[in-house]
């Protein structure tokens, strides 16, 4: 044994090091020569798309600023490299490629790609596959190894939970997306199936004749029919899983949203967007109480809140990670990090939730396939939460053309955007997030642009999507949904 890990460490030491110095070779016999491997890897950050800022690119190379700096002044000086001022907001610079910078990152693509290649062509096909699956378990352990991490050797199973006093038998959720797209037909569907089916309050009353007179009303009249009904239809199919309501907490009307959930019968509360002061407004300790959070960081801020405020701790965590639908919890600079370190932050929530009595962890963000699921598991998640897989399924509420704007959804017609709140979105690509992406736009009602979309005018609004929506080729049921999480591998 001791001899084969010290022919992987000799080998391993090697490998990096010819790679390294096959790049170096490249980049001298080429015209860009004069560029050193500290100023190719930022040109590699700064990517040929949109220009980004210091901070941006800063954190994708995991250095600091101010040593970036030194590096961008000199790839300026030479050419590769410019700076911008931003078109909204001129105090706001930014730095992309220049014409020369673009030729250098293709050709280095270029190169990366052909090394690639000829390496690959080592490997005899029929063992291609368990090559990969072999630097990809080495690569997960790495991850593991670089965070406080919970990775559970245990097989993936999605066993039972408790939700303060509520017992959740399949510990998968269903994001309570706005405008009636996840309404009672969909919860009851999914709480029928021992999950927790959410309704999205946010504009849920927009087909209400008094909607236009008064949103905010018409919106509270809405969320206590659809909770209503949608417990009514769980009644008459038996179902054991549970029925709660999803607000966004920079909503103005959300504390309103809150109070007409409980009084309509929601057994469950989750709040996005760092909800503080929650419990002010619901204090029935039988409704279950979930804050969606990013970071350890905001989990530790909301126990810190609630404990020393009222006296109660969260029933159990939400994290959205950086592959999620619709507003992330990530600015625009700090989603390659994100993604990248996407198993160290759920280990590291995992942590903060673990510090508490009974407090799970439910991820979501980008959860299409099993594996998704296994993943997220592996890292600490106690359960998930989907939304885009949930949309394509017969017993949704959007209207068909709504779905059918996932199922043509192809990988690279998501894209990101910018929010009126300068938070990060993920959404399809529609004449109206590219004129966003390209040219700005002056602030926008978010939730009116994807009311276009769920009324039949997509290239007027925003469809949100998760980064995995490309993979949408049916309609299945929620039964298929949750056959396919939770029957156990033979």
């Amino acid at each position: 044994m001791d001899k084969d890990l010290n022919k992987i460490h000799a080998l391993m030491r090697q490998l990096f090091g010819l790679v390294h110095r096959l790049e170096d070779e490249a980049i001298k016999a080429s015209e860009f020569s004069d560029l050193s491997r500290a100023e190719i890897s930022a040109i590699m950050a700064i990517g040929t798309g949109r220009p980004k800022t210091m901070t941006h690119v800063a954190n994708i190379l995991e250095i600091n600023v101010s040593t970036l700096t030194t590096t961008i002044n000199k790839l300026v000086k030479k050419g590769y490299v410019e700076r911008l001022r931003d078109d909204k907001d001129r105090r706001i610079v930014k730095i992309g490629l220049s014409e020369k910078g673009i030729a250098a990152a293709t050709e280095r693509d270029s190169f990366m790609g052909e090394l690639l290649r000829g390496a690959v062509e080592q490997v005899e096909p029929d063992k291609l596959r368990y090559f990969i699956s072999a630097i990809d378990n080495i690569n997960q352990y790495f991850m593991a190894k670089s965070s406080m991490s919970y990775l559970k050797t245990t097989p993936f199973a999605l066993e039972p939970l408790q939700l303060g006093k509520r017992d959740l038998p399949v510990p998968i959720v269903q994001a309570g997306m706005s405008l009636g797209i996840a309404g009672p037909k969909l919860a009851s569907a999914v709480a029928e199936e021992g999950g927790l089916g959410l309704i999205g309050a946010s504009d849920i009353g927009w087909q209400r004749e008094d909607f236009a007179r008064d949103r905010m009303e018409a919106n509270v009249k809405a969320l206590q029919e659809k909770v209503a009904e949608a417990l009514k239809r769980r009644k008459k199919r038996s179902g054991k899983g549970l029925i709660g309501v999803s607000v966004l907490w920079g909503n103005p009307a959300a504390r309103e949203y809150v109070k007409a959930a409980a009084k309509s019968g929601a057994e469950v509360i989750v709040a996005s967007g760092l909800p503080t002061d929650l419990p002010k407004y619901c204090t029935d300790k039988n409704i279950a109480l979930i804050p969606v959070v990013s970071s350890r960081r905001g989990a530790a801020a909301i126990v810190r809140n609630w404990t020393q405020k009222y006296n109660r701790v969260p029933d159990a965590f939400i994290l959205q990670g950086p592959f999620a639908a619709g507003l992330l919890g990530f600015k625009e600079e700090q989603l390659d990090r994100a993604e990248q370190e996407w198993g160290r932050i759920i280990s590291d929530v995992k942590s903060e939730a673990s510090k508490l009595e009974n407090c799970p962890l439910l991820v979501g963000g980008g959860i299409y396939r099993r594996e998704d699921a296994e993943f997220v598991y592996k890292y600490g998640a106690d359960g998930i939460l989907m939304g885009t897989r949930f949309v394509v399924t017969e017993e949704c509420d959007a209207p068909d053309g709504y779905k059918q704007l996932y199922l043509n959804c192809r990988k690279n017609d998501v894209t990101i955007i910018r929010s009126p709140m300068k938070t990060s979105v993920r959404t399809m690509r529609t004449a109206f997030s590219e004129r966003i992406a390209e040219d700005g736009e002056d602030p926008y009602d978010l939730f009116e642009a994807v009311r276009h979309s769920v009324a039949g005018d997509p290239d007027s609004g925003l469809v949100f999507c998760s980064e995995n929506a490309g993979l949408a080729d049916k309609i299945d049921t929620v039964k298929d949904v949750f056959r396919e999480f939770t029957t156990q591998k033979k």
